[in-house]
């Protein structure tokens, strides 16, 4: 299998699964020989952790720019990113964010009117300023230099945070999109040669045949700041998110954030030392839902890439995403055990609805990762982001392979005339009877399968290119039922291991309960 086949060998390189913390490298800040320019050390050791470099930033400053080296014996072993906090701190959550970059790019700049890309533009005020270099692993202790430069002079104006789109299209129905995109803002995208820059998108999606997606850039958020303009009148909407990106515990993505906002992704799970300006998930989680976004765990059962907060959350549901990113990009055995996992916490009673999402980072190879590949396909009251928002956060919603996948359409009758869609739930006694239906389109000589409760409990071949399959089920002690659609498996000849299941379509469930 290509290093391509998937953003799993992307994401490999950056990220670091880690069960405790290394030690600081000792920080020092000294002024260089020139005023406009200082020099900044530290030791980089271990893996999992973060540098903090303070330097002073004098009244007149119009422009702050940042390059950093690595020097020794492990320095081509020796992975670390850089970052920016200006003069109102790194504490966690501060407003002083400015941006950050994976192991891809070591150099950057901000000023009032123009900053680099995926750094935020600002006004450059006098203070403490703070570089920030995530530690993905350092095998041997790295010497770590970065060179600020400071340019003196008047400050030009400032460039206003645009606008998000109103409604795109009025009426209720069925929109495709596509939850995990990354644009020219994520680094590691960057990096590949071929991510599609934000104003890219729009005629991208409309040759895919998607309406909506969600920009998920790695823990920065300038692709936001402009959704408006950049979809101007293509009849596609944007919808401003990120991927909060935490290097060392897993990632998750946001949907739903307005433009100027960012999340913090310095959390440890319960059990894990808590470092300098470091929080545990609930205030991830508190400052998402304050803007009313949609959380799903992205990619929650890829090895080092996992979602580690699930303890966390079972300890205190409040601490479980809306959503679990079920299906990443080529469906693979991750995924499998991604669906494993969800089954596990909607037969405890938990609501976390399933997602999909391409990861997309690149455009050069299709197989490994294309737009739209998987399409979420949610029933929504309006193309917009509260009513998509909404729908994913209800769970009205189904995933298939591509914007053209099967269709699968799940739906329960029950007692009193009571009518339920996917997310939703019909009540009665344990000895009522529900008919359940899944309406199936293009999804000929593939095989429909019925879940209650994570177990099988009817498989139909589908023999038409629109068919409909029902059940009769009582409601007993309750439960869900949901669907899945797949074909035959591919074996991988290369990697025999990371064959694929067949996966093309599932639905999110319909729950029973008793009265």
């Amino acid at each position: 299998m290509s290093d391509e086949l998937s953003r799993r060998a992307m994401l490999r390189r950056g990220a670091v699964l880690t069960t405790g913390v290394a030690g600081l490298g000792i920080t020092t800040a000294s002024p260089a020989v020139a005023a406009s320019e200082l020099t900044l050390t530290a030791t980089a050791a271990g893996a999992g952790t973060y540098l903090y470099l303070p330097f002073p930033v004098p009244a007149g400053v119009n422009r702050v720019a940042a390059s950093l080296t690595k020097s020794g014996a492990g320095a081509e072993h020796t992975a670390v990113g850089i970052g920016l906090f200006d003069e109102r701190g790194p504490g966690y959550g501060s407003p002083g964010f400015r941006g950050v970059y994976g192991e891809e790019e070591n150099s950057f700049f901000v000023a009032a009117h123009a900053a680099s890309r995926a750094f935020r533009a600002g006004r450059i005020e006098p203070g403490t300023w703070t570089v920030i270099i995530p530690v993905f692993r350092a095998p041997t202790p790295t010497e770590l230099t970065v060179t600020v430069r400071l340019s003196f002079g008047p400050q030009r104006g400032e460039r206003p945070l645009g606008r998000e789109q109103d409604v795109v299209r009025a009426e209720p129905g069925w929109y495709r999109g596509d939850l995990h995109n990354h644009t020219t803002h994520s680094s590691d995208a960057f990096a590949s040669g071929s991510a599609l820059q934000p104003d890219e998108y729009p005629d991208a999606m409309r040759r895919a045949g998607l309406d909506w997606v969600v920009f998920t850039d790695h823990n920065v958020t300038t692709s936001n700041d402009d959704l408006a303009r950049i979809a101007g009148d293509t009849g596609v909407l944007l919808i401003g998110g990120v991927e909060m990106t935490n290097w060392f515990h897993g990632h998750a993505t946001v949907s739903g954030l307005p433009p100027g906002a960012w999340l913090d992704w310095r959390q440890r799970p319960n059990g894990i030392p808590l470092q300098r300006y470091e929080r545990r998930i609930d205030a991830f989680f508190d400052a998402a839902r304050r803007h009313g976004a949609y959380v799903s765990a992205a990619h929650p059962a890829s090895a080092h890439l996992s979602w580690q907060f699930l303890a966390d959350g079972l300890a205190d549901p409040a601490l479980l995403p809306d959503g679990l990113e079920v299906w990443n990009g080529p469906y693979q055995p991750d995924d499998d055990d991604a669906i494993a996992i969800w089954d596990r916490l909607l037969a405890a009673g938990h609501r976390v609805f399933a997602s999909g999402g391409s990861d997309l980072h690149g455009t050069a190879n299709p197989e490994a990762s294309a737009l739209g590949a998987p399409t979420t396909v949610v029933y929504a009251g309006s193309l917009s982001r509260d009513a998509v928002v909404a729908a994913l956060k209800a769970g009205r919603s189904y995933v298939t392979s591509g914007p053209s996948g099967p269709e699968l359409y799940l739906t329960a009758e029950g007692p009193a005339g009571q009518h339920a869609m996917v997310g939703g739930t019909v009540t009665g006694g344990p000895a009522d009877v529900v008919t359940v239906s899944v309406l199936v389109r293009g999804g000929t000589e593939r095989v429909l399968t019925l879940l209650r409760d994570g177990l099988v409990v009817r498989t139909e071949p589908v023999t038409a290119d629109e068919q409909t399959v029902t059940l009769d089920q009582p409601i007993g002690p309750g439960g869900y039922l949901r669907a899945e659609l797949r074909g035959a498996p591919e074996p991988d000849t290369e990697d025999p291991l990371n064959g694929r299941s067949g996966m093309v379509a599932l639905t999110n469930p319909i729950f029973l309960a008793p009265e």
